[in-house]
């Protein structure tokens, strides 16, 4: 499901769209003097919002795969160092020191926890809600790697059951990384895409917002305030997602 803030900009996008068609259809009624206010502008600024909104879209959908994907793989941790303890604790050999060693690195992988990030449509924000949340599974997959360093340098550790072998948590480890790496590399195109889309939209000095904003106000100044076109535009709304 769209977020609020991808709505809210698709809505005006398609507000753009619908008030370009009421001035189509006053003909030579509308006359700016602001050349920015032009038919052919705005239809240009419509066309450049919806194609910057198609890319973010085409690029959502990668990167919160490879976001749920993440969640899989890290999602069984917590489960498996619970039985990874017990399968230490029954280890020949192994010391309270050992142990409280173990316990250190398990209360360290099970104290992160998952990272929930507000929509946001600043791309300064977005880049720092992923960058703490990629240093929280960088830290789990750190840790990880110490509880297994912990585990191969303890003597009598072998396990017969594969799930609880080095060799397994080595080959978990790998996919943590992989599948770390894989938001980090859907993550980059799809901020750089709303950079974009936020810029035409949002931003710059000639920005869909604030231009079709203004285009509103010339066609006040044209149409009879008891119209219907009047009160039809009148309804059409252009907001800056996040900032209104």
């Amino acid at each position: 499901m769209a977020s609020t803030s991808e709505k809210g900009h698709a809505k005006n996008i398609a507000n753009a769209n619908l008030l370009n068609t009421y001035i189509v259809q006053l003909s030579a009624i509308y006359n700016p003097s602001n050349p920015k206010l032009l038919l052919s502008n705005l239809q240009n600024s419509y066309t450049n919002s919806f194609s910057h909104q198609e890319s973010v879209n085409t690029l959502v959908a990668p990167y919160s795969i490879a976001v749920d994907n993440r969640e899989n793989v890290f999602a069984p941790q917590s489960k498996k160092i619970t039985k990874l303890r017990k399968a230490y604790k029954a280890t020949e050999g192994v010391t309270k020191a050992q142990l409280e060693d173990f316990m250190t690195i398990a209360r360290k992988l099970k104290g992160i926890r998952k990272v929930n990030n507000t929509p946001t449509t600043d791309t300064t924000e977005e880049q720092n809600q992923h960058s703490t949340s990629q240093m929280s599974y960088d830290q789990r997959t750190n840790n990880y790697d110490l509880l297994i360093s912990l585990l191969q340098n303890t003597t009598n550790y072998n396990p017969n059951e594969a799930e609880y072998q080095v060799a397994t948590l080595q080959a978990e480890k790998a996919q943590m990384l992989q599948a770390t790496q894989g938001v980090a590399n859907t993550f980059v195109p799809l901020n750089n895409a709303r950079s974009i889309r936020n810029n035409s939209m949002y931003l710059s000095d000639d920005n869909l917002v604030d231009t079709f904003n203004k285009a509103k106000d010339y066609l006040f100044t044209i149409l009879d305030s008891n119209s219907v076109q009047y009160k039809a535009i009148a309804k059409i709304k252009f907001k800056k997602v996040g900032q209104a």
